[in-house]
């Protein structure tokens, strides 16, 4: 008990001075107070990354621009017609709030429409980090952009007809 009264004299003298940060973290802070919002940096560099899911494979070039997407040589509404992989493709543009400020140019191949989408969203997000890793990559992380999804389908096994369907058992 006595450490505990001890402590909370200098925390009052802490206080006094400047604001001291309470608690660490890797991820990076906003701005603290009354200060106003630090305005993003503009958009002023091209990246470029590689995003793999299942079988899909895309490579991705971001350019600074005014919000294009080029997905193999044709538009992003007409390559991905369903709106859930546009906005799958998007989100990494969207949590950076730079929606609209890079065209990004997609080469894919492999895979479906949805492991195409997972693709071309870690290549946006890795491409996006190489652009400028000390402000977009916490964000990124967090959000769990950054991260490949291992998941791939089981293989056939001998014996069985798919990969766990078994032939169907017969007493006589």
């Amino acid at each position: 008990m006595a450490d505990t009264t001890d402590n909370a004299p200098q925390t009052q003298d802490l206080e006094g001075e400047e604001p001291q940060l309470s608690s660490y973290t890797s991820e990076s802070q906003g701005p603290v107070g009354d200060a106003a919002p630090v305005a993003r940096p503009s958009a002023s560099a091209p990246g470029s990354g590689t995003g793999r899911r299942k079988q899909a494979v895309a490579r991705v070039r971001i350019v600074p621009g005014s919000g294009e997407w080029q997905v193999n040589g044709r538009s992003l509404e007409e390559y991905f017609p369903n709106k859930v992989h546009q906005q799958v493709v998007n989100e990494p543009l969207v949590a950076l709030e730079l929606d609209g400020a890079y065209d990004v140019l997609v080469r894919v191949h492999g895979g479906g429409p949805s492991g195409q989408a997972g693709a071309v969203r870690l290549g946006v997000a890795r491409s996006l980090n190489g652009v400028d890793p000390d402000t977009n990559r916490p964000t990124l992380k967090k959000a769990g952009y950054l991260t490949r999804d291992a998941r791939v389908p089981e293989r056939k096994k001998a014996g069985l007809k798919k990969a766990r369907k078994a032939p169907q058992y017969s007493k006589r």
